[in-house]
Order: structure tokens, then sequence, then C-alpha cells
């Protein structure tokens, strides 16, 4: 297994693993590597984002989100050997970071982090969420009847009898009122973060219709901008399906609040399911012993209403190839120290 070809690529083109690459920004700059199966005569993809660290400047940091799903098994090692050996090429990189996603596989999971070992690698535990659902996709009526919680089909069919519509949103016109959507939703949830580019989310789903999805839901069909409830983005490689992004604004009857994500997840669930996927990684959840106090326990809570079992995440690969970036840094970090003390 050995590097064949990498290529420098501005961001907006899919991950070849999985992830949220359509929102990287056009500033941001990624490696395309090609790699190739000595023997077995296959060929795989990996996006590589590349990073300029602040704290080190003139410092390069390779980042490789979510690896180990969408892509073959032997492909995982090929990537630890490709950027030890770009990093070996390159004075300028000071760290190598790969997030080693293997749900359900614990023995796999183990496997690479003894041979990341070998190669030089730390492993350390994962930046984002170490925990997440997966839910398997029931591939008929009665078994998703079972699966999942009986308030999903009622505030499903409250939704239809109500007239609201859901459809996919492949439209730019709409990319204000996403953001409208977000920022509203983060403001309940207290989280402070960035609104995502919301052009480039909508660009993912009218190109590549086989690996993103966005569905809207509108209210009484109508579909102008301001009609627009609730959207959820869902991305698509190999046998998984994942979530994304989401936000959505109250929508309130006689009756009070209606829910409009479980009828947005049906439909989500049916799309994975015709490309071929049989499961649904909703991210992270919140274990039960840790729900209570949470500011996201109502999303995890949510995400729990579809069945499917709380897994492992996997780990982190780091690796830091130059002796002079390691002093540098754990000088500065100290001095760092010293001013805030």
């Amino acid at each position: 297994m050995w590097l064949k070809e990498w290529q420098q690529v501005s961001a907006h083109f899919p991950l070849q693993q999985r992830e949220d690459w359509p929102l990287a920004g056009a500033a941001q700059q990624g490696i395309l590597l090609r790699l190739d199966s000595i023997g077995q005569q296959e060929v795989a993809h990996v996006g590589v984002r590349l990073h300029r660290l602040r704290s080190l400047p003139g410092a390069w940091y390779l980042q490789v989100p979510k690896l180990g799903v969408g892509i073959p098994e032997w492909a995982v090692q090929a990537t630890m050997l490709a950027l030890r050996e770009l990093a070996a090429r390159w004075w300028r990189v000071a760290r190598v970071r790969i997030e080693l996603c293997l749900l359900g596989n614990p023995d796999m999971l183990a496997e690479f982090e003894r041979e990341a070992k070998k190669q030089g690698y730390s492993v350390v535990p994962p930046l984002e969420y170490e925990h997440t659902l997966v839910v398997p996709l029931p591939e008929t009526a009665d078994q998703a009847l079972i699966q999942f919680h009986r308030s999903v089909f009622k505030n499903t069919r409250k939704l239809e009898r109500a007239g609201h519509a859901i459809r996919p949103i492949t439209d730019q016109r709409y990319f204000d009122r996403l953001a409208a959507l977000y920022a509203e939703t983060m403001s309940r949830t207290g989280a402070r973060v960035d609104t995502p580019d919301m052009v480039a989310v909508i660009r993912s789903a009218a190109q590549r219709p086989d690996r993103y999805h966005l569905l809207g839901l509108f209210h009484k069909g109508d579909d102008n901008p301001e009609s627009l409830m609730a959207f959820r983005w869902c991305g698509r490689a190999g046998c998984y399906a994942f979530d994304l992004l989401a936000a959505s604004t109250r929508l309130v009857d006689e009756s009070g609040q209606i829910p409009m994500m479980p009828a947005i997840m049906l439909d989500m669930f049916g799309w994975a399911r015709e490309l071929g996927a049989t499961h649904f990684d909703f991210g992270g959840v919140v274990l039960d012993g840790d729900l209570q106090g949470s500011a996201v326990a109502g999303i995890s809570r949510f995400k729990m209403q579809f069945g499917g079992n709380v897994a492992r995440v996997g780990s982190d690969l780091l690796l830091e190839p130059r002796l002079g970036w390691r002093i540098l840094d754990r000088a500065q970090r100290i001095v760092r120290r010293r001013i805030e003390n």
C-alpha cells in the first residue's frame, strides 16, 4: 500500500471518506490523496484538510476527518503511511491528525491503533464527540413501526393533515433563510458558532445528490423562502449516511408546538436507503448518565426516538514529525502560561 499521487485542491469537492467538506470554504485548501493497494489493484481517494497553525507562524497542520467509513480497510493504514511520507517531505508540516471513525468495530480500531503506534503516531482522545448513535435503516414500513417511537409517526401525520410539505432544497434563493434558521437554533441552545456557508450546503445537494441531501419543511406547502420552517442536511458514504446540519423555528397550532424534525428524518432515511445505505450515524449524543443538566439533552432524546445503538466513534492519531516545531510549540506554551499567571 503506497501513495500513488497527491493533488492540492480547493475545498469544494466531496470528501471521499465522509465529512462536511463543502463547508470548508473557498479560502481553505486541501489535499486529495490517491492510494493504491499493491497486489489488489484497488484505488482509494482520501481528502485531507490543510491548515496553517496560528500558534506556530509558518507551520502547517494536516487533518483527516472521520477516516474509516466509506473507504476500504486497507486505505486506512495506507493513509497513515502516506501522511507520514508527506510530512517527511514538507518541512513546514508540524502536526498530522487522523480522526479514526470505525463504528461498532472495536477490534479493528484496536488493530489500527497498534499499527499507528508502530509508525510513530500517538493515540489521543477525539477532538469532537466520543460517542454517536448508529441507527439501522429499516427495510420495510413494518420494521420502522417496530423500531421507531410512535411519536415519530404521530407528529408526521399531524404535519401532513395541516398541509405542511417536505421538499428537497437545491435553489440558492433559500440561503438567507437557512442562515436565519441556523442562527435562531443556535441562540436557543446557547452555542456560539459561526454560521456555515449555506451557499456551499445548497450547492452540494444540487451537484452531488448521491452524496448530499438537503430537505426542508415548508409551511402549508408554500415554496417562498419565508415559509421554510426547518431543514436538515445529511451526507452518505458507502453503506453509511450521516447527519451534518439542522435548524428550525417554532411551529405551533392550537394543540401546542409541533415537532418537525421526525418527519424530515423519515424522508431522509428513505433517501439514504434508496442509495444503498444500511445505517445512519446521528452524530454525537449524551450518554444516559449525563443527560440531566446537559444543554443538548433534548437533541439526544430526539435522536434516540429512532432506536439504534450508542457506539464509540473512534480515536485520534497524532504525529508531530519535527523536533524543531515541537520545541518551539512547547516554548510558546510555557511563555503564554507565565504571561497568564
